[in-house]
């Protein structure tokens, strides 16, 4: 195809094969076209044409239709290729912390990493933010984050970044007097609370993202354990998520 070998390349980097290539050139170049028409462009036979077509009609690449009782072949626009690989991208975001856990499960000694004190707070988020997680879960009281650190303002802008980061929070919260607060901004932070009864005694705060498990206590030296570790992650992903359907919904609904 001479001068366009350039975009037989950048159809082969999307996925393509060379062959599915030159099928969806020909018909950029042609339009619509009977398999016929298909095997003299491209110089392959029918045998071969028939199942990369239908594979490429099921991908939604091309389509096909009738024409005067013949069957006909044509692309869809060439922006539903990149439509396409968006939605592709957006579902490996979507389970790569999950493909993570399972491969820190089988290639990885657990790591334990060990911070405190307002600057450790500070540490810990950050490495939440550089995992690339788009949501993690965290159970805990209705003091949390804001007994371990004194500056409310830090960790607002801590939801800030989250927030702009697209990362959501599942939340598990013993009630108590000021969990109505904190739950009626789930909406705009970006969160998803359930809550234990008032008589739960939860000190510590737990928060799981990716294959890292973070152990937070206020009891006396303000410590955060963070533990990398597929196992546990998935243990506690686990009884979280058993323990997310058997908690009260605050929102009145299902």
């Amino acid at each position: 195809m001479g001068h366009l070998d350039h975009l037989l390349s950048g159809l082969e980097a999307y996925g393509l094969s060379k062959k599915e290539a030159e099928i969806y050139l020909a018909l950029l170049q042609k339009g619509p076209s009977t398999i016929l028409e298909i095997a003299k462009k491209t110089h392959q036979p029918r045998t071969t044409l028939y199942p990369m077509l239908d594979k490429l009609v099921n991908a939604g690449i091309i389509k096909s239709g009738k024409d005067k009782k013949k069957t006909v072949f044509t692309i869809e626009h060439p922006r539903s290729l990149k439509r396409k690989l968006e939605e592709r991208n957006k579902t490996l975001d979507e389970i790569s912390p999950e493909l993570t856990v399972l491969y820190e499960n089988i290639t990885s000694s657990p790591d334990v990493v060990f911070y405190e004190g307002t600057e450790g707070f500070k540490r810990l988020w950050q490495r939440i933010y550089n995992s690339g997680v788009k949501e993690y879960r965290i159970l805990t009281n209705e003091k949390g984050m804001l007994e371990y650190v004194k500056e409310p303002y830090l960790v607002e802008s801590i939801i800030a970044r989250r927030i702009e980061l697209g990362i959501k929070s599942y939340q598990i919260i013993v009630e108590g007097d000021k969990t109505k607060i904190i739950i009626d901004s789930d909406k705009e932070q970006l969160r998803e609370s359930r809550l234990l009864p008032k008589d739960a005694l939860i000190p510590a705060t737990l928060i799981q993202f990716g294959t890292e498990v973070a152990f937070m206590t206020t009891r006396r030296e303000n410590a955060m354990i963070i533990m990398t570790s597929g196992d546990v992650a998935i243990t506690f992903k686990t009884m979280f998520d058993l323990l997310w359907k058997c908690s009260k919904n605050p929102y009145g609904n299902v």
